[in-house]
This record gives structure tokens, C-alpha cells and sequence, in this order.
């Protein structure tokens, strides 16, 4: 699925880490502001690490409005993101419930 091309001698953009934020930054590059000579450099594969595995988490630090803005936004990008690709990339949302007790009550 994945090519595997020769570098070229010169890029745009180079982005290290094929990770969700680095492929994510990839595809927004192209889609938004049209730069396609992107490189993304991987010591693994791409899409590996917490994106390949169900543990990944999309949240926020609610400690500022800015970032609780931001996390909102990336939300709504990724509820959009299978039928944009027409690939399903398995996102599914689920909730949290942090519990928390007096220190020395287990």
C-alpha cells in the first residue's frame, strides 16, 4: 500500500515521525494549501505507534480555552475523516470516567 521511493534531493516540507500527527500533518499540507512535496521520515512503519493500536486517544488539556478549542476542532475532523478518505480509519468515539478516592483508601 505504501510506496517506498527514492528520495529526491530536495522537499517542501520534510516532517519527521509517520505517526498520526505527522501523517495528519501531511494530508492537511496537501489538502489545504496544496504543498505535495512533503517527505515523512519513519524510523518504523507509517501510521505506527499509538495510531496503529486501539489505545489511541484523542483528547485535551481543558486547562485553556485554547486548547479545549483545539481538541473540539480535531474532533470534528476525524468524525469526517473516513468518509473524506473513503477508507475507514476506525474511529470511534468512547467516553471516560476518571475516578478518584481519599489517599490511603484503596
Amino acid at each position: 500500500m505504501w510506496r517506498n521511493p527514492t528520495p529526491k534531493k530536495s522537499y517542501d516540507v520534510i516532517i519527521i515521525g509517520g505517526g498520526g500527527h505527522g501523517l495528519g500533518t501531511a494530508y492537511y499540507l496537501a489538502k489545504e494549501f496544496g504543498i505535495r512535496n512533503v517527505a515523512v521520515i519513519e524510523k518504523g512503519w507509517l501510521g505506527g505507534g499509538n495510531t496503529a493500536r486501539n489505545t489511541t486517544i484523542v483528547r485535551s488539556n481543558y486547562l485553556w480555552d485554547e486548547a479545549a478549542a483545539l481538541f473540539e476542532h480535531s474532533v470534528k475532523l476525524w468524525e469526517g475523516l473516513t468518509q473524506e478518505l473513503n477508507y475507514n480509519v476506525m474511529f470511534s468515539q468512547r467516553g471516560v470516567l476518571n475516578r478518584t478516592h481519599p489517599a490511603g483508601h484503596a
